[in-house]
């Protein structure tokens, strides 16, 4: 196993993939554990996004290389981690299964023993779950942006406000990947190692180029970690009393995210670009986001989300 650690975790999902595996015959089989069988399409795609993530956790934090080496308390540092950026209860129980399957897969491809097993607290989770449903205000967005002193966090949020990216994208994004020339902006490698191209906005292109003086190549556009961004975000909204109507503080790059879509989605409907069927402008907005254009459980999330 000397491939990188993402490779092994996707040579063990394919591995175990079955398209046309029979259920049915196999539950009349009771001496055979069928469990680490990949039975859909959408099954193996979803866990091989949650590999990617996971896989970059583990090395970045733990220098991890190959998938004997994780151990429990990797897997549930990175759920107390998503916890605490705000992912929703649902999708920590999601991450929960994931582990479970992902180990079933490695330890039959591998014939190896791995234990991915992670508890769930669900009380520290209800309170994050309620503030993720939150985005913000156009006019709590422009008091956040309204700092009277300029830092990289601050334009990073600007940056993420004009262009909907994710917080992971503020801390990756290098200058080769800005092409001023065709006013596009590369994200190479987002959420499920997907890559997407981004238009660029005059706005957006001011601010880069500001921001990338003196750098070149593969220097950073912004020097930020994505937690130092969250947490300068949470100190902005905590200075300016930016709350939810229960009272909780509003905060991170998602709920900046969120606003964008809505913005973006009533721009594009007002130019009359939205098609006949008015669904133009969600499947542009929502592609741009990096989910795929016929995502219909998303529009309810970016678009008709809690202030």
């Amino acid at each position: 196993m000397s491939k990188s650690l993402f490779y092994q975790f996707n040579s063990a999902l394919d591995f175990c993939f079955r398209l046309h595996f029979d259920s049915h015959s196999n539950k009349k089989n009771h001496e055979t554990d069928n469990s680490h069988i990949i039975k859909s399409l959408s099954s193996k795609s979803n866990l091989k996004d949650f590999a990617h993530d996971f896989s970059a956790f583990v090395k970045n934090e733990y220098g991890v290389k190959q998938v004997k080496q994780i151990t429990p308390d990797m897997c549930q540092s990175y759920i107390e981690r998503k916890s605490a950026e705000g992912c929703s209860l649902k999708t920590i129980k999601t991450y929960q299964s994931n582990f479970l399957k992902i180990s079933k897969c490695v330890n039959k491809t591998f014939n190896i023993r791995t234990d991915y097993l992670v508890s769930v607290d669900e009380s520290k989770i209800e309170k994050t779950e309620t503030i993720k449903q939150y985005s913000f205000t156009r006019q709590e967005m422009e008091k956040i942006l309204a700092a009277p002193r300029s830092c990289d966090s601050l334009t990073a949020l600007k940056f993420a406000y004009q262009t909907g990216v994710r917080v992971n994208t503020l801390e990756r994004l290098e200058v080769r990947h800005i092409d001023f020339k065709n006013k596009e902006i590369t994200i190479y490698k987002d959420k499920g190692n997907r890559t997407r191209v981004l238009p660029m906005s005059e706005e957006t292109a001011k601010l880069l180029r500001q921001q990338i003086k003196g750098k070149s190549g593969k220097d950073r556009v912004f020097s930020v970690k994505k937690n130092s961004v969250n947490r300068y975000l949470r100190r902005r909204c905590e200075k300016l009393s930016i709350c939810t109507p229960n009272g909780e503080i509003k905060s991170g790059v998602h709920s900046i995210r969120k606003l964008w879509a809505e913005e973006t989605a009533e721009r594009y409907t007002k130019d009359g670009k939205d098609g006949k069927d008015g669904k133009d402008g969600i499947k542009m907005v929502l592609s741009q986001l990096g989910h795929g254009e016929d995502r219909k459980d998303l529009e309810s999330v970016y678009l008709h989300s809690k202030k």
